[in-house]
This record gives C-alpha cells, structure tokens and sequence, in this order.
C-alpha cells in the first residue's frame, strides 16, 4: 500500500492513530498545532524549580486493557506504577484518612463489599445499599447518576464516601450532571475483577513515560510529525483534500480529525453546541519535606478534590516536594488567592503540618479539559474523512486515556474499512 494519510492533532488519539496506520504501510503526516506533542497529556519545563511537570496528574485503571497492550509495544510498561489491588485513600475532616481497600484473598465482589464495610462510618447499614447499587448496575440506566443513586434509595454516606468521588474522578461532573449510562458502564468494566479495579500512575513526568515512546516509535515506523504547524484551512478538490498551514499546504486523499471537536468544527464549518467541563490543576512546591500517606488522596467535603504527591509518584530528588491538587468541574468564582488559600488549609490538615507554606505554586486551568457525556446527533462527515475526536455519546466511556487510544485505533479501522469499500 502507498497511500498518504493525514492525522490532524498530535495527542494521544493522533499518535496513536499515526502508529496504527503506519503499520498498516500509510505514508502518515501527523500535524499538530502546538510546538510539542501530548496534547492534554503533554508536560512543559518549569523554570523555578528545575523540573518538568505535566498539566495534572493522570490516574489509570487496570481495566484500560488498550492502553497497557500499546504501551507494551513501545516497551513504556514500566512507566506505570499499578497498586497490586484496589485501594482508594480517602480523607475528611472528621475521620480523617481511610482507605476503599479491598483484599485479593476473597473473589472480587465479596472483597469491594468487605472493603466497604470496613470504611469508617458504614459497617452493615450500608449493605442493603451496596445490594441495590450492585443489581442496578446490571441494568441500562437513565438520567443523571443523582437520578439512579435516588431511584435506588443510595444512603447519603455510600454516595459522598464512594460515588461523589468516583464520579468526578471519572467523569469530570458532578453527580447531579453526569450521565447514569456511562457511569454504569464505567463501573461495570471497572468493579468486575481484581486486575481490572486497581489504580495506577505514571512514575515519570507525562512528556517521558507516555508521549516520547510512542514518538519514537512513530519516527521508527516512518511517520513525518510536524510540530508548530496548525491546519488553518482544509479545501476539499475533486478527488481529495488540500491541508494548509501557515507555511506550506500538502494533499491528501484520506484525513484523520484527532483534534478536539472545536477544531474539528471550524475546519469543517460545523455548526453545533459542545459541552465541556474545566479541571484546575493547582501545583504547590515546599521547601520542606512533604509527603502524604499515599501517592494520591481523595478529598472528601473539601474544595481540592485529589491531592497528587508528585515527589512520590515520580520518586523525584530535586530537594523540594511538589504536590498537585485538582479540582474537578471548577466553576467557582473564587479568585486564585482564594483557592490557593482553600486547598493549602486542607493540605495542612491532610498532612498534618499546620505550618505548611508553598516556595513555588501554578495554577494550570484547562477550562474545556473534557467535551462530557452527552446524548446528541453525530454531525456526518465529509468523504474519506474520519471523525476521531472526543464526543463521548451517553453510554460510552468518558474521556480517559483509554478511551483516547481506542479513538485512534478505531479511526484507522474505520480507514481500512473505507479501502475495502472503495
């Protein structure tokens, strides 16, 4: 086969996609706007501190099979460090911290009921609805993930100590927003068995342990990046496409849209109204030693919702510990010293040292972090071009890794499928 393909986006979705279509024997250019690849997962230099950070911090569920198998591929496994099974630390004021923790000596379904009898404040009240929530999850739902936990009777406390924090975790809203479907079905793939229910995190800055392997692996398989080249027009001829940047324009017979759907939507003239949720990474340096129980926290009742001990996830020596608090589906009004504020005075209480007082901090406010789970109507494409951004429908994964991989994977199918037809 010699045939050239264009990948418009250089995240995890057009990497992926460049890999998977160069195997397949493409010619690949792979543009992306921005002077580096990783997209949303990308990492850039900070310059006080010497080191380099991501945008925030990503957690990975074992479950994300695609993920693992392409990483694997281009020998980046170790990049991630995986608990050996499910283990949510959590905290709040009044208990202080507590962990979700479930043992391997029981089948997985005993140990999450065990695990959860065992958290503070639950015991056997919370059994009869730990029994509705498991029975409902084998069913299609509706409405809000708010809407199932109240047609299931859910006690307030499984739903603050388990839910509320799962969900935004997963899905980057609130419960009174998020889809029930695509919750359900996380949960599902999730709380099925012991390998696929542990946590995991990349032990190095994303920039390392993700986006430069699979780089270099797409340099290896022949695909031309180019970097700082954003698209600003695609003219459709006769039989193919046109792509024109600010510098040069090349023609393509086939084009993978692996941009977020706001670029998509402007290249193709597509009139439509997107949602999206903002996530606000707040990242804290400290002269002194600070370092939390676990690699990462969830926060109960508080306004930072995970505490990241990056110095532990990334086994960093650089004399200074470097946490990074997240919020998710960020729409206070709070000013940055406000929030600053709020998550260092839940800090102090999370670690215990009330004299805690940041050297370095910055705040990185991504304000369309995630297009979230909506039902709508998919906009039909131009010929030969494939749709591969992010636009979760109700009842799909939400935005993940995995779900950025799979995007790339299955646009270049889609593309395989398209030959077979023509």
């Amino acid at each position: 086969m010699n045939q050239k393909v264009a990948i418009i986006g250089g995240g995890l979705t057009g990497l992926t996609a460049a890999i998977r279509a160069a195997q397949q024997g493409y010619e690949v250019d792979l543009y992306e706007a921005a002077p580096s690849l990783g997209g949303r997962t990308r990492s850039f230099f900070h310059p006080p501190t010497q080191t380099w950070i991501d945008n925030g911090p990503h957690l990975l569920i074992g479950v994300y099979q695609r993920t693992q198998a392409l990483l694997k591929e281009v020998n980046a496994c170790s990049h991630i460090q995986w608990q050996n099974t499910l283990a949510l630390p959590l905290w709040d004021e009044q208990r202080g911290h507590f962990s979700l923790s479930t043992s391997d000596k029981l089948p997985f379904s005993l140990a999450l009921i065990h695990a959860v009898l065992n958290m503070p404040q639950h015991g056997w009240t919370s059994m009869p609805s730990l029994i509705r929530l498991a029975i409902s999850m084998k069913f299609s739902q509706q409405g809000s993930v708010s809407d199932w936990m109240s047609r299931q009777h859910i006690s307030a406390q499984l739903q603050q100590d388990l839910i509320e924090v799962l969900c935004l975790g997963a899905m980057n809203e609130p419960m009174q927003h998020a889809d029930a479907a695509s919750f359900c079905f996380v949960l599902q793939k999730a709380f099925s068995k012991h390998q696929y229910a542990r946590l995991g995190w990349f032990n190095k800055p994303l920039s390392q342990a993700l986006i430069q392997p699979l780089e270099a692996y797409c340099q290896q398989l022949g695909v031309r990046i180019h970097t700082s080249s954003r698209i600003v027009q695609l003219k459709k001829n006769a039989q193919d496409y046109t792509l024109h940047t600010h510098q040069t324009q090349h023609t393509y017979k086939h084009i993978i849209m692996a941009t977020s759907p706001s670029v998509r939507n402007q290249l193709l003239a597509i009139q439509e109204h997107l949602e999206t949720q903002t996530i606000c990474n707040i990242h804290l340096w400290f002269q002194e030693k600070v370092e939390l129980p676990h690699p990462f926290i969830g926060a109960i009742g508080c306004y930072g919702q995970w505490f990241f001990d990056v110095s532990q996830q990334h086994q960093t020596h650089s004399g200074l510990s470097h946490i990074c608090v997240v919020i998710s589906a960020d729409q206070s009004t709070f000013s940055k010293q406000e929030k600053l504020d709020r998550v260092l005075q839940e800090l102090k209480q999370i670690s215990k040292n009330p004299k805690l007082k940041p050297i370095y901090y910055k705040f990185i406010t991504i304000k369309d972090a995630t297009n979230v789970v909506r039902s709508h109507q998919k906009s039909t494409m131009p010929e030969h071009i494939i749709d591969a951004c992010e636009q979760p429908q109700s009842g799909e994964l939400p935005a993940t890794i995995e779900t950025a991989v799979m995007r790339g994977e299955d646009a270049v199918a889609q593309l395989l499928n398209l030959l077979q037809v023509t």
